[in-house]
């Protein structure tokens, strides 16, 4: 047994010591001749699309505690208070000096100083109403 364990040693080193150690040299590829065609560049991947981030229903209060009323069109996906289903609103709101933002159990309003208020108002059904 100790034999067998000895030959397996030294099998082992003479395999070792026979196979040459050679410093890695890493040598900067040479220029193509003069002349010489290049090969055809290889065509790249197109990138992941990108990640899709998952929209999270808002309540009626939470939108309204946390929208900062600029000018523009907007589409928010809301709780509807009444159904408590998703729901899709579109409104736009115009240039000019806002005064506050109310929210109730079934109401946006967007309170305007010298224009017409826009009003988001949640019907039963599950239908939405936008004026202004």
């Amino acid at each position: 047994m100790r034999r067998l364990l000895i030959l397996g040693v030294l099998g082992c080193l003479g395999l070792a010591s026979a196979t040459p150690v050679v410093p890695a040299q890493f040598a900067p590829p040479s220029p193509p001749p003069p002349g010489a065609t290049l090969p055809p560049p290889q065509p790249v991947p197109p990138p992941p699309p990108p990640a899709v981030v998952p929209v999270h229903p808002l309540t009626v209060n939470e939108f309204a505690a946390s929208f900062k009323p600029l000018p523009g069109k907007y589409e928010v996906l809301l709780i509807h208070p009444k159904t408590g289903c998703p729901v899709n609103v579109c409104f736009t709101l115009p240039p000019g000096c806002i005064r506050k933002v109310r929210a109730n159990g079934h109401k946006i309003e967007f309170v305007y100083k010298c224009q017409r208020d826009v009003v988001i108002r949640f019907l039963h059904g599950g239908k939405v109403w936008v004026r202004g």
